[in-house]
């Protein structure tokens, strides 16, 4: 098959390759719960254990930093075993069922500490339940993503999934914003009841979500497909995925931009709190969730109705590219936009990464599809929870030390939680690494792109030749 770039046209979906409003849901609320999961647990980590009850910021970091590499080695294993399960009700949505419930249980467990613990008690409070939560959401989270990127053969189709499904993420993610500034409400007598009873609350819609896809999905290339194909090793699958050059591209794009934007990750909280507000955090509580809102809201916006566009006219690497390009555009504008006692202006720049985030995802996600096409094509083989476990590896390993390195940074810098109003030495090196960092990461990533080359006409090639293939051996 000739792989020459061509130049591309518009390819219309066919009606078999749509998939429908109800599957699109269900997998919608199932990324939902992925993200809102660790979303919620991202923003109130810092705020909870370290700016109320005092843990060390570098400690707290460790702790992530641990939790992420645990949570990327057991993706590989989860997705592996995913592709490798067979059951009567297929290979992906019995693992959704079991993993659902330990993911919500562990997730409220995470805040009920006892009031008086110390500092060596909730070290090792918050590092234990997470491991067991992580093993949860891992064992939920690679079947569904296996059963998003196998969806559909289309190559736009799979972009316009994506979108959905990282909107219903985001959408998420902007209640998520909302958590914290719950947990401070006159309702509850102090911080530590407020967040008990919010995570029970959380705990109970995140179960709920989860079950909704094991409902509402199916699995379409289980009965005729993977159902029949023998069950394969971990190493010979990795050595397959060594030698896919689109996929290891993939990896390195996606690695490169989460470590450039997590790096700085827990700083956003930081820099609204002490750089604009002086330290005061229920004064900051408010406003941040509305900035922090702006993230989520942009990304759901471009998600639906913007990058998919582009995609259409312009491929997904060229999409990929520009949405990195946006990260830039905002980190300069933070230079300008954070300033001491401007409320609302910082919400641009945030706008800005969120739009940049939800561009880089959905690409990476509907690169997937195409990516596991392309590997059918070479070996005959179905692996498209390998693949996005692998994806997953990759991003969480440079979220877990661009994760790491903040918590450091923090302490580096002279931030000291005890003092509330931060030094100026130390607020001027806080906003150089915020703006610094992840537009570093988003240039290299840009640079990246350049070694994917899967285009439009290449996976539409590939689309036929698998077709008949599966046509000739009564698959389809």
């Amino acid at each position: 098959m000739d792989t020459s770039p061509a130049p591309l046209h518009h390819y219309e979906t066919a009606r078999g390759d749509r998939v429908s409003l109800r599957e699109k849901i269900g997998l919608g609320f199932g990324k939902a719960v992925v993200d809102g999961t660790h979303g919620t647990l991202h923003v109130l980590v810092n705020p909870i254990y370290n700016m109320t009850l005092g843990l060390n910021p570098a400690l707290i970091s460790t702790i992530v930093f641990i939790q992420r590499v645990w949570d990327a080695m057991l993706d590989p294993f989860f997705g592996q075993f995913s592709d490798n399960f067979r059951s009567r009700w297929g290979r992906r949505r019995p693992l959704l069922f079991l993993g659902a419930f330990p993911m919500a249980i562990l997730y409220v467990w995470l805040w009920w500490f006892p009031r008086d613990a110390g500092a060596g008690y909730l070290f090792w409070h918050l590092l234990s339940v997470s491991l067991f939560f992580y093993a949860g959401h891992s064992l939920y989270s690679m079947p569904l993503t296996g059963l998003i990127v196998e969806a559909t053969d289309d190559y736009h189709e799979r972009t316009r999934i994506a979108g959905i499904t990282l909107a219903f993420g985001f959408a998420m993610q902007v209640g998520s914003q909302w958590v914290f500034p719950l947990t401070q409400s006159k309702c509850f007598s102090d911080s530590i009841s407020g967040v008990r009873w919010v995570s029970i609350g959380c705990g109970v819609l995140f179960l709920v979500s989860a079950l909704i896809p094991v409902v509402l999905c199916r699995e379409r290339l289980y009965a005729n497909l993977a159902s029949k194909q023998p069950r394969i090793s971990f190493v010979e699958s990795w050595r397959a995925a060594c030698r896919n050059k689109p996929f290891m591209a993939l990896l390195w794009m996606r690695s490169v931009f989460s470590f450039g934007a997590n790096v700085v990750g827990i700083l956003g909280a930081y820099m609204y709190t002490y750089y604009v507000f002086g330290g005061s955090i229920k004064a900051a509580a408010v406003g941040y969730a509305v900035v922090g809102s702006s993230y989520h809201v942009a990304a759901i916006v471009t998600s639906l109705a913007v990058f998919p566009q582009i995609e259409c006219r312009l491929g997904k690497r060229c999409t990929l590219q520009i949405a990195a390009g946006v990260l830039v555009a905002g980190c300069i504008s933070k230079i300008f936009l954070y300033q001491p006692g401007w409320t609302w202006t910082p919400l641009v720049a945030v706008a800005c990464n969120g739009i940049s985030n939800a561009g880089v995802s959905l690409m990476c996600i509907a690169m997937l599809g195409d990516i596991a096409d392309y590997d059918e094509w070479q070996s005959g083989l179905r692996r498209e929870g390998l693949f996005s476990s692998l994806l997953s590896w990759f991003d969480k390993a440079g979220n877990s030390l661009g994760f790491l390195l903040s918590g450091f940074i923090l302490t580096w810098i002279g931030f000291d939680a005890r003092l509330g109003a931060q030094s100026d030495h130390t607020l001027r090196l806080m906003k150089l690494i915020y703006v610094a960092a992840p537009a570093t990461g988003a240039v290299i990533t840009i640079l990246l792109a350049r070694r994917y080359d899967l285009n439009q006409n290449l996976v539409y090639d590939i689309k036929a030749e698998i077709a008949r293939r599966r046509a000739a051996k009564g698959a389809l």
